[in-house]
């Protein structure tokens, strides 16, 4: 997972190097963008070919699991308290998750993030404008690839080992960024190379997009609720995308001082608060959790019903409370 986020943020690298491939294809009337955009959608579509066949929906067809690996993937839902997947929408599940705090904290904080995605779209017309050719944007447009893949890699080695670490992580991640926007508020317009610097430190953005996307699924359980809480997650995460190009109005150029100063404070400082606020709201709920299992207020045994296709009652089970989809506010063991 961390290598497909890492090689994932890095594809302004290749991205970058076939764009700078095409720009020397001449071939009349057939534009270089149209090269550009025919390559990148015969591997598009060849890579979906491959994941289609080969990659398998489910640990039991998972060709290159031995049958105690498959085994162990399933058990591996019972360590972390997620319940098992199903397929029936549960209404009060969705209803929790709508009514849980952190549910839009996770939110507010796909959007917040977001609002300065706008950039992304816009790195190559604001390096141009810093003074530099097509071909010199192109290739320096690379560099931000190289930042994300850097820091994600590094982001996911201290992750390994460490324990508890995600908030901090990925407020970390946020300091480049404010320092980004700092620093394109600041320079001088005749300094071109410090504000390119001030556009390559926010690659690390990267990292809180992924960390914070996983956090919230691990700690939402029940298949619903879980779906529903991620699904908002990229609800905030679209909001922000489709906000974010508003941000770069003519009347801003070209030094966007507008423009990076709603970066600063909506797209760095507020998503950076939030998570560091997560950190201590989880925090104090999982130490109700632990005062909960001391005091033997947490049920480690659920009943699993068996129903016949008329919804009727045909046997009950007595199962450990980590196979049934309880949510994370019926699961104190989460």
């Amino acid at each position: 997972m961390p290598c497909m986020w890492a090689i994932g943020n890095a594809s302004p690298i290749t991205s970058g190097l076939l764009s700078y491939g095409v720009l020397w294809i001449k071939t009349g009337n057939f534009a270089p963008w149209r090269w550009f955009m025919l390559i990148t959608g015969v591997v598009t579509l060849i890579f979906a070919a491959a994941v289609f066949f080969w990659l398998p929906d489910s640990p039991l067809s998972a060709h290159f699991l031995s049958q105690e690996q498959r085994a162990q993937a399933i058990l591996r839902i019972k360590s972390n308290h997620s319940g098992i997947e199903q397929k029936r929408f549960k209404k009060y599940q969705f209803l929790e998750a709508i009514r849980d705090p952190k549910t839009w904290l996770f939110f507010f904080h796909a959007w917040g993030q977001e609002m300065s995605n706008g950039l992304t779209s816009q790195y190559s017309l604001i390096i141009q404008s810093f003074g530099f050719t097509t071909l010199q944007t192109t290739l320096l447009g690379c560099v931000t690839g190289l930042v994300a893949l850097v820091s994600l890699a590094f982001a996911a080695i201290v992750l390994a080992w460490t324990k508890n670490c995600r908030a901090w992580i990925s407020a970390a991640a946020y300091v480049p960024t404010i320092a980004a926007s700092v620093l394109s508020l600041s320079l001088p317009w005749t300094d071109r190379w410090g504000l390119l610097v001030a556009i390559w430190l926010r690659s690390t953005t990267g990292i809180p997009y992924s960390v914070v996307m996983i956090w919230a699924a691990n700690c939402s359980a029940g298949h619903t609720k879980k779906t529903t809480v991620i699904a908002l997650y990229h609800v905030g995460y679209g909001l922000g995308n489709i906000l974010s190009p508003q941000l770069f109005q003519p009347q801003y150029k070209p030094r966007y001082l507008v423009t990076w100063g709603v970066i600063l404070g909506v797209g760095c400082i507020l998503p950076m608060s939030l998570v560091i606020f997560l950190r201590y709201y989880l925090n104090g709920e999982n130490k109700r959790r632990d005062e909960s299992q001391n005091g033997r207020a947490v049920n480690e045994v659920g009943v699993l019903k068996h129903t016949n296709q008329n919804d009727e009652t045909i046997g009950e089970e007595v199962v450990d409370a980590r196979q049934l989809d309880l949510t994370d506010r019926e699961n104190l063991a989460l």
